[in-house]
Order: structure tokens, then C-alpha cells, then sequence
């Protein structure tokens, strides 16, 4: 799924990732991850490079829902 501005990384992470984007100034990480294995559903993360901070965009039951959340996110 592309999002203008962003660029999908291939390389996921340890299996918990779905998806991963990276802006194309590689200022910020946009990240859907599978919480499952911990009974806690899936979650939308942004990471911010320059800063090392982590804000939690969503947190939702349904994985189709999170890489929703993650795209209207980085489109906005």
C-alpha cells in the first residue's frame, strides 16, 4: 500500500511487525505491529529519529484497522 511521502521497508523486524514505513526525508518510522502474543491486539506506532521518541497513534482488535489508522496517519 503506498502512502505518498512514505516508503515501505521489507525488512521486518523480529515478526511482530506487519508493516513498516519510512518517510523519505528518514525523519520518521511508521510502524503497525502485532500485540497478539500478548493478548493485546495491534498497535500503530510513529517513531521520530532525530528525537528517539515513540508516540502511539492506535490501538485496535482488528489488524485491518491499524494499517487503516497507520495510512489516514501518514496522510494527514
Amino acid at each position: 500500500m503506498p502512502i505518498s511521502g512514505w516508503r515501505r521497508r521489507e525488512d521486518l523486524e523480529g515478526g511482530k511487525q506487519i508493516r513498516i514505513w519510512l518517510s523519505e526525508d528518514g525523519s520518521k518510522e511508521l510502524y503497525v505491529e502485532n500485540l497478539t502474543y500478548r493478548d493485546e491486539g495491534y498497535a500503530v506506532f510513529s517513531y521520530e529519529v532525530q528525537t528517539d521518541e515513540w508516540e502511539t497513534i492506535a490501538e485496535t482488535d482488528s489488524r485491518a484497522d491499524a494499517v487503516e489508522k497507520a495510512t489516514e496517519w501518514a496522510e494527514r
